[in-house]
Parts: structure tokens; sequence; C-alpha cells
């Protein structure tokens, strides 16, 4: 989807961009990593192998934020970086419209995403000059690549976004709306298969209930799952997208 499309969410107030990025746990978001069974069975993995090496690598990132929430946050920030620059496809522009909507809360919204910030890492906050260094970093390399000025407009309509939205908003936006979307392309999700990855959706959300006593706080239990996830999601995506071709069953690898 055009980001120019997402730029009236910034019309949307704090409770209803919550509501919306909390949404993602039913429609998109969630599922478009529960379609990770999907490409194991594809790849031909045994489930049982791959379940249980799914569920230990969830278990690293958990057990740092848990452990060290302030590392947490900023594991998460990585992860959630490397991923969704991955999936956008686009080089180092890919990365720097994932980081646009993840490094704009701490330079422009920290005071919306304060209550957020305790209940996930205890209020740590990414230093906004940090945070202005890392995303400049990324404007340079990717002024070093050749992208249209189509792409070069619609990620300037992403950082309106993210400048003008509430973080919720940009982010519900950003997560479901593009990024999800371009995962389950990848994939290539039909017909009966939504079943089970809906089914998987369901299991996972146990797990997002069962957080929920320790951050009292359902968006930070929910951030808690999806950086859980993340990992093992971003590598099982990668072996999807390195897979030798398969003409006229699956998409194709890559964008």
């Amino acid at each position: 989807m055009l980001s120019v499309y997402l730029l009236p969410l910034a019309l949307l107030p704090e409770s209803w961009g919550q509501a919306l990025l909390l949404l993602s746990a039913l429609v998109l978001g969630l599922p478009h990593g529960a379609a990770d069974l999907l490409v194991a069975r594809r790849l031909g993995w045994p489930l049982a192998p791959f379940l249980g090496a799914y569920l230990l690598l969830a278990a690293l990132p958990l057990a740092l934020l848990l452990a060290h929430p302030p590392l947490g946050l900023l594991g998460f920030l990585l992860l959630a970086l490397l991923h969704w620059g991955r999936v956008e496809g686009k080089g180092f522009l890919g990365y720097l419209r994932a980081g646009t909507v993840l490094l704009f809360p701490f330079l422009f919204h920290g005071e919306a995403i304060t209550p957020f910030l305790k209940a996930f890492a205890q209020g740590f906050a990414l230093p906004p000059g940090v945070a202005f260094a890392l995303w400049l970093g990324l404007l340079l390399l990717a002024l070093r690549e050749r992208h249209s000025l189509r792409l070069w407009g619609d990620t300037l309509a992403l950082a309106l976004l993210a400048f003008l939205a509430h973080p919720y908003a940009a982010l519900a936006g950003y997560f479901l709306l593009q990024h999800s979307l371009d995962s389950l392309r990848l994939v290539g999700v039909r017909d009966r298969e939504w079943l089970g990855v809906y089914a998987a959706t369901l299991a996972a959300l146990v797990l997002a209930l069962l957080l929920y006593p320790h951050f009292q706080d359902p968006l930070a239990a929910y951030m808690a799952l999806l950086f859980a996830l993340t990992l093992p999601h971003a590598l099982t995506l990668e072996a999807w997208l390195r897979r030798p071709p398969l003409p006229g069953r699956w998409p194709a690898p890559g964008r």
C-alpha cells in the first residue's frame, strides 16, 4: 500500500491508534508470522523439530527482555529494523523506511510513548540523539543507492505519517498495511491454508495472555510477544527468500 494512503491515520486519537495496533494481533499482524508453519511445510522441514527450534529461539529475546528490559527494548528495535527492512526489499532505503517508523517516536513523540516504555522497558527510552544518528546514518546509506522518485516520495509520505501521527497509529499502519501484507504476499497463503494460519495465531495469543500479569499492560504484553516471535520468524522467512526457485508453485524468492 502506498504510504500516502496511510496519512489519514494522523487524525486518529491515541486510543484509536492503540486499538488498531492491538487489532493487528488478529488481523494481518500476528497472522503473517503464523504463516511460518506453511513455510516450514513447503520447505520440507519436519514439523516437530521446527516447532521446537522455533520456541527455543523465541525464548531467547523474551528472556533478555524479562531479565534486562532496557536491553530488551534495544534488541526489539534492532530485530524489527533488520527484519522489516529485509522484507521491504529496497536495499538501505527499506531499512530507512523501517527505521523511520521505529525511531521517529523517540525523536518527536517521547511523551506519547512514555506509558508504554514504563511497562515494557522500565521507562528506558532510546536517547533522541542516538535515534537521530541512527536514522541519519540510514538516510546517508540510502542516498548512495539508486531509487526512483516515486519510492523517495513514498518514503517521504511515510516520514510525514511517522511525524504527524500518534506513534501507535503510525506503527499500526505500517505493520498491518505494509510489512504484514508484504510478508503474506511473499509466502502466498491460499484458501484453506488460512485456517492453519489463524489456528497458529490463536495459539500465539495464549503466550500474550501469559505475559500480561508481568507487564500489566496489553500493548506491552503484545509487543513482548512480537519481540519473542520476530527472531524465529525472521530466520524462517530468510530461509524462504533464499530457497531455490519453484516455478509455478509458490511466489518467486526475493522481490
